[in-house]
């Protein structure tokens, strides 16, 4: 048997562009690069007048020309990756760049020495060969972030240009890509928030000229979220920490927190799971087969960290957006996830009518085979009150009344706006209301004349519960009543 070297066509290029990246991944991929090079600033810019080109520059310790060529090499080796690395296969920078533009402009600076390399696709089918093209100063002098670059003593550019497969077929792709840095901007403040909000090693990113902020899915600022001690997992030989938080109740969220979609419409979709690989989010919005998505749940967000040693164990995928956790790991997280979940569940509760026979509710909640429902508590003394004051006839249309609302209230209205986080607004009752309440109430008869016991009884009573001034309102009906015997 004889061997024989059988080398890839060129057509390799246009094939390898149709991994799957998404625009988000790309630019994320590539500033995995700079953060390991150890970057401190990084800055992006578009141009979204013409759609012209994308470019990252970042501050990073640059590359020796010899390392340049081996990021370029299409079967480049992974080499020796430290255990912070946030790279994965060595493939990001080509894989991540071509899926979005046919032209990749790579110029790096490390101890002065600056090397410049290009890989065309439309130059490489031309010739029908691999050929990397090489770069002069005069080829760089006006090209994108170049002055930037140039003063800098070391670090990286890569531009991307004739979009193709970012612009697509649009008429207007200056505002086309405009519109579609949003959707980085939103996407890389999340997956490297952890990064940016770093108080000892922060790192920072601008994005044509607007600094980006970090997005916290888990609102540890916020001093209503709720967070479980961590565990630390054995799996596969490595070490996997796993942290729960309950974010707090629409309620509590501040103005600006109220904004973000993830605590919004989207929070539904934002429970789960958050994996990070080197303090870098990798994947969530997941339970992976051990919880269901709900609204009880939809608070719930569990932080798990995993080294890059448990890569292969934990699947990662080349655009390092997916992750499928091992079994072992599932079967250990079962142990901890119910009491985060409870805990989350809790949030509701509190907000929710608790089932309480200590208090006589102005609303009954009926629960059969076929689902649940809500009726106006007839024996609540509220109503009662009331009720027992009229003749037959007209508390019989009250009653009625009363029937006819409880089965047209809006339950599928209330429950869409309450899945979008909007928050509830419930007027309390007015004072005079609450007197005219507390009148009928002293004149049926239901209550204790004795207004230090009537307090007592009231305390049970919807709405009266949960009114500071009872005692004041009591004492001054029942004097008015006394008085009037």
């Amino acid at each position: 048997m004889d061997p024989e070297i059988l080398e890839p066509g060129v057509n390799l290029l246009e094939s390898m562009r149709s991994v799957g990246y998404s625009l988000e991944a790309a630019v994320a991929d590539l500033i995995d690069n700079s953060i390991t090079a150890e970057a401190h600033h990084i800055v992006i810019d578009a141009d979204v007048v013409e759609g012209k080109y994308l470019a990252i520059l970042d501050d990073g310790c640059g590359m020796t020309s010899r390392d340049a060529r081996e990021a370029l090499r299409l079967a480049g080796t992974v080499g020796d990756r430290k255990d912070t690395d946030l790279g994965r296969f060595g493939l990001g920078l080509k894989t991540a760049s071509l899926s979005q533009a046919r032209c990749l402009t790579l110029i790096t600076k490390r101890a002065g020495m600056v090397t410049a390399l290009r890989w065309d696709i439309d130059f490489v089918r031309e010739s029908g060969k691999w050929l990397l093209n090489v770069l002069d100063e005069t080829d760089l002098r006006d090209l994108p972030l170049w002055a930037e670059f140039d003063a800098q003593l070391s670090g990286t550019l890569v531009l991307w240009n004739e979009l193709d497969l970012l612009i697509g077929d649009t008429t207007s792709p200056g505002s086309f890509l405009a519109e579609r840095l949003g959707g980085v901007r939103s996407s890389l403040a999340l997956v490297f928030h952890r990064f940016l909000a770093d108080r000892r090693d922060r790192i920072s990113i601008m994005i044509n000229g607007i600094p980006l902020r970090p997005t916290d899915p888990f609102l540890s600022d916020n001093p209503k979220t709720q967070r479980t001690a961590p565990e630390t997992l054995q799996i596969g030989g490595g070490e996997v920490r796993v942290e729960g938080f309950t974010l707090p109740h629409p309620s509590a969220l501040t103005p600006v927190e109220r904004q973000r979609p993830d605590l919004g419409e989207g929070m539904r979709e934002a429970q789960g799971f958050y994996v990070y690989r080197n303090r870098r989010l990798i994947s969530h919005g997941h339970w992976y087969g051990l919880a269901r998505m709900n609204e009880l749940s939809k608070q719930t967000r569990v932080q798990v960290d995993v080294p890059s040693t448990l890569d292969a164990l934990w699947q990662l995928d080349i655009k390092k957006s997916r992750a499928e956790p091992p079994q072992s790991f599932k079967l250990r997280l079962r142990q901890l996830i119910d009491p985060i979940l409870n805990r989350g569940r809790r949030v509701h509760a509190f907000r929710g009518r608790r089932e309480n026979t200590e208090v006589a509710h102005v609303w009954t909640k009926l629960k059969t085979r076929d689902g649940f429902g809500y009726e106006v508590n007839l024996k609540s003394p509220l109503v009662e009150s009331v009720l027992s004051r009229l003749d037959t006839d007209d508390a019989e249309r009250v009653v009625g009344l009363l029937q006819t609302i409880a089965s047209t209230f809006p339950l599928m209205d209330a429950y869409v706006e309450y899945a979008a986080n909007v928050p509830s607004i419930t007027p309390k009752p007015e004072q005079e209301a609450l007197i005219t309440s507390l009148r009928n109430i002293r004149r049926s008869g239901l209550f204790s004349t004795d207004p230090e016991i009537a307090v007592t009884q009231l305390a049970g009573v919807e709405p009266f519960n949960s009114h500071k001034d009872l005692n004041t309102l009591v004492d001054l009906v029942w004097k008015d009543a006394d008085a009037a015997e």
